[in-house]
């Protein structure tokens, strides 16, 4: 009886062991499950939220405004700013190009030059304006990191488009058709801007300066900060109007006041601005400004035949 009795009791505790086994087996397995799906979910949650934040700072590619013609969000800067800029990036060129003048002064190749022919070499003039660009763009990221707290491009709209080859395709299309037309307008017979493309290294100079570092400038400066500060004012439409014919009046210099040039930018300058507005990225008017420029370099290299025959006629 008393070895029956330590059987039972053995198989009972076996039993119980089993069973009790069985259940830390099955309670570790439920954790693991319930941590796996909670570690998804969290992670889930944590790419959503990463996601919605970076979306509402400055989507990647926005959808196109609708028309007619929408509000443009106020900017983090106002008019001050860009008038200090346009002030600061005058001054800065001139200085940089009293600088280069003084320099090339005591250069052999350039000691018998005039100073007026001096400040029309590209060789004097192009480096002078890059120096001046490249510190007042220093300046403004310095003030939007440290004063706004913003990415310097996240502040102007940069927006690099995912079909950015179109845009390229859209300026040069846009050169095709502005040069058709301007082949039945009257033009005068040379413009000073014949003057800077004498010799070969002349014009490669401008044709780097002008297809690459001019257009980001220039859209920085008119369609990245004019006219988003100038619709706080005037509205879009208006805003539109004035960037453009100020675009067109900075060009009037190299194309001595002929007015009927100068409408054909102003003209031009509209089609960039309604792209940075329309697409809500200056990266895209951007663009189908290089496309412009590169492409009315690349009809003058054919004109020169490689930019070997100067000068122009």
């Amino acid at each position: 009886m008393g070895e029956d009795r330590k059987e039972s009791r053995s198989l009972a505790s076996s039993t119980a062991n089993k069973r009790l086994g069985s259940f830390r087996a099955e309670a570790f397995c439920f954790y693991i499950f319930i941590s796996q799906h909670f570690q998804a979910a969290s992670l889930a949650t944590i790419e959503s939220s990463i996601v919605s934040t970076s979306s509402e700072q400055l989507p990647a590619q926005p959808a196109p405004r609708p028309w007619p013609l929408a509000p443009e969000p106020e900017p983090v800067f106002g008019m001050f700013i860009v008038l200090l800029t346009f002030v600061t990036a005058v001054l800065a060129s001139l200085f940089c190009l009293l600088i280069s003048m003084s320099i090339a002064r005591h250069l052999p190749s350039f000691r018998l030059l005039r100073p007026i022919d001096l400040a029309m070499n590209p060789r004097v003039v192009l480096p002078a304006q890059l120096a001046g660009y490249v510190m007042v763009l220093a300046a403004l990221w310095f003030f939007f990191v440290h004063y706004f707290h913003l990415g310097f491009l996240n502040a102007l709209s940069w927006r690099w488009p995912a079909r950015w080859h179109a845009f390229l395709i859209g300026g040069v299309l846009l050169a095709i058709v502005v040069q058709v037309v301007s082949h039945f307008l009257p033009t005068p017979p040379e413009m000073p801007i014949d003057k800077m493309l004498q010799t070969p290294l002349d014009a490669w100079m401008m044709t780097i300066f002008g297809a690459i570092i001019a257009p980001f400038v220039e859209e920085v400066f008119f369609r990245g900060l004019f006219f988003p500060a100038l619709t706080r004012y005037i509205g879009v439409f208006l805003s539109m109007i004035v960037t453009s014919v100020f675009f067109g009046l900075i060009h009037a210099g190299q194309l001595a006041g002929a007015w009927i040039e100068v409408s054909v930018i102003v003209i031009v300058g509209t089609v960039l601005t309604l792209v940075r507005w329309r697409f809500r990225s200056l990266a895209s008017s951007t663009l189908v400004h290089i496309g412009y420029n590169a492409s009315l370099f690349g009809a003058l290299f054919v004109q020169t035949r490689g930019f070997t025959s100067f000068p122009i006629h």
